[in-house]
């Protein structure tokens, strides 16, 4: 099961990821409670999926960070940093099977895959771009 580290004044806590949603943000509705005044109510949410997990931003101010980089949706593996809200959380993949390799090739777009031979046709079948009726 994936977790989350928490270093905050010093103590070091820990939060199992379940196989769902798990909400972050300075709001109580949340599952995991950021005690920043940094972090907007309703800040990001981690979805855990058997082979992988993500992290999406849900509009906040100050935006989410994975190892230093502002991202929207992000892939994790194991070891990444997450900064919200001034607040630094660390991922921790447990057994899950996606590779850090594999997580790298998917970009921040959600439903988009990058080609990993590197050419820049389209990676959606032919027809997917035939206009109707010109068919």
């Amino acid at each position: 099961m994936p977790k989350l580290m928490i270093t905050s004044a010093g103590k070091t806590g820990q939060v199992d990821l379940g196989p769902m949603e798990t909400t972050l943000g300075r709001g109580k509705h949340n599952d995991v409670v950021l005690n920043s005044i940094f972090a907007s109510r309703s800040h990001a949410v981690i979805v855990v999926e058997p082979a992988f997990t993500i992290i999406q931003d849900l509009g906040s101010q100050n935006g989410t960070f994975v190892n230093g980089e502002r991202i929207q949706t992000q892939v994790l593996v194991d070891g990444d940093v997450l900064s919200l809200g001034g607040c630094e959380l660390r991922f921790i993949s447990a057994e899950q099977e996606f590779s850090e390799v594999e997580a790298r090739r998917l970009s921040s777009v959600p439903n988009w895959l990058e080609d990993a031979h590197g050419s820049d046709e389209p990676t959606a079948p032919d027809d997917a771009f035939k206009t109707r009726g010109k068919g």
